[in-house]
């Protein structure tokens, strides 16, 4: 049986050895994500190149990240892959940015009508 190494020790620090939890289409992807912000790819790009629909690719995208591999994205330019400390943290910061105004946006829905004329209708059911 041949052994595979699944992860790094460095000083007590863990690394997984990321590329052998990857799926085929994952690995394709990952592949073909330039390295640097600059040089960043769009998803219908890396769509027509895997012969996938858009969907599938943000999907990938994300399931690369859940599996700690180093992913960067922009609004307008695409996907990448991190080059410096600065493009990742800067990229954090704005991932962080959007989980707060999805936030106050999910808050803001819980008072619109729709969502006064639900609660109405559950505390009819539940009388």
């Amino acid at each position: 049986m041949d052994f595979m190494q699944t992860s790094f020790n460095f000083n007590g620090l863990k690394f997984s050895n990321q590329q052998t939890t990857l799926t085929k289409q994952e690995k394709k992807l990952y592949e073909l994500l330039p390295v640097g912000k600059e040089n960043a790819v769009q998803g219908s790009y890396l769509a027509n190149i895997l012969h996938i629909n858009k969907r599938t690719v943000i999907s990938i995208v994300r399931k690369l990240r859940l599996k700690h591999f180093d992913v960067g994205s922009t609004t307008n330019n695409g996907y990448y892959r991190f080059k410096t400390p600065k493009e990742y943290t800067d990229y954090i910061k704005t991932a962080q940015m959007e989980y707060i105004r999805r936030g106050q946006v999910l808050k803001a829905m819980e008072n619109t009508p729709m969502a006064q004329q639900i609660a109405i209708i559950s505390n009819k059911k539940e009388a």
